[in-house]
């Protein structure tokens, strides 16, 4: 294996086409930053994007050891995957990578030249998918097992996919996904509130009462929750857990918790509208129980994350298996055992 780059001052340098793809990523993302941020200025379901890029840079300086790590430590021959698994495998995040670039760059421009905000999903989809290619080949500069760049890849995962869920999607499939949660959210609380023995009737996403009609969609954000949600959820599972199943798992518990409390926000704002008025839940009532919402999806999530981070396996024993699975841990060669044993006997002899 070649030896890695170092700098005069004897410190671990990165290959220098890490760095360039490094620079890459970190333009492009400030582009997309700078695109989103019209779109989180304007409307309050997408206001949380502005955490984005502050949680992005957190996660990879949270894995920064395990980023330089990779480049630091020997790995397995690449030639035991086979030629075909390695020929797949770089065509397909080729393919990635092309396509990533070609879409990321034609509606950015597409975007300057219209001013057309829902672009802006497309562009941040080409960005998430050029950013996680680029970290598949990187892992390539030091000779390595198509798996084990996959793993390293796998790191960049939050950093360059979470960027979709803060960039507003296509307005038919936006108004396809909001429809559809208002419309079960709608089923819900009609079928409660008859059911408790209220006067109410559906009509549409309306909620009909004695004294005026409210629409599902001012009783509850609908979308809103979800994205916000869906979002938080992936950050507590991009920096609590390490295994992957987990952190899927913890991103769907977000999205079931994200409808859960619309109903039940939902559900309150109705009853709050029947006995008040349908004008009553605009304003502060409308916005604290939103609040209410993303603050109760984010405290399960906290509640959950000692259950998926708890093992039956003590940690001494999760510790010796790591280390007897490093490269590091391998047997001295038989070269070197020759060698200490004749040094051995050689200082015998002259004893």
């Amino acid at each position: 294996m070649e030896d890695l780059p170092k700098q005069k001052d004897g410190h671990f340098a990165l290959p220098a086409s890490v760095s360039v793809a490094g620079v890459l990523v970190f333009l492009m993302g400030a582009v997309v930053t700078y695109f989103l941020s019209e779109v989180w200025s304007t409307r309050q379901d997408y206001s949380f994007g502005y955490l984005m890029p502050v949680f992005a840079l957190y996660v990879l300086f949270d894995r920064k050891g395990k980023i330089l790590g990779y480049f630091k430590s020997p790995h397995s021959d690449p030639a035991g995957d086979g030629a075909a698994l390695r020929f797949l495998a770089g065509a397909f995040f080729g393919a990635m990578l092309l396509c990533g670039l070609a879409t990321f760059f034609l509606f950015a421009f597409m975007l300057i030249a219209t001013g057309e905000k829902s672009l802006a999903f497309a562009m941040t989809f080409g960005f998430s998918f050029s950013f996680f290619a680029l970290a598949y080949f990187c892992a390539g500069q030091t000779p390595s097992g198509v798996g084990e760049r996959v793993r390293f890849a796998s790191l960049f995962v939050f950093p360059a996919f979470a960027w979709l869920v803060s960039a507003p999607l296509f307005s038919a499939v936006e108004s396809m996904i909001s429809l559809f949660l208002l419309s079960k959210v709608a089923a819900v609380v009609y079928s409660t509130m008859g059911a408790l023995g209220y006067v109410v009737e559906l009509t549409g996403n309306s909620l009909v009462f004695p004294n005026g009609a409210v629409g599902v969609a001012d009783a509850c954000s609908g979308i809103r929750s979800l994205t916000a949600c869906l979002f938080a959820g992936s950050f507590l599972s991009a920096v609590f857990l390490d295994k992957f199943w987990k952190q899927i798992l913890l991103v769907a518990a977000s999205m079931c918790l994200a409808f859960v409390n619309n109903i039940i926000r939902a559900l309150f704002l109705s009853f709050w509208a029947y006995h008040n008025g349908p004008e009553s839940i605009s304003g502060f009532v409308h916005d604290a129980a939103g609040y209410f919402v993303l603050g109760m999806t984010v405290l399960g999530l906290l509640l959950l994350l000692p259950i998926f981070q708890f093992s039956p396996i003590p940690p001494e024993f999760r510790n010796a298996d790591k280390a007897a699975s490093a490269p590091d841990s391998v047997e001295p060669s038989s070269e070197g055992r020759d060698s200490s044993l004749d040094k051995g006997s050689d200082s015998d002899t002259r004893k």
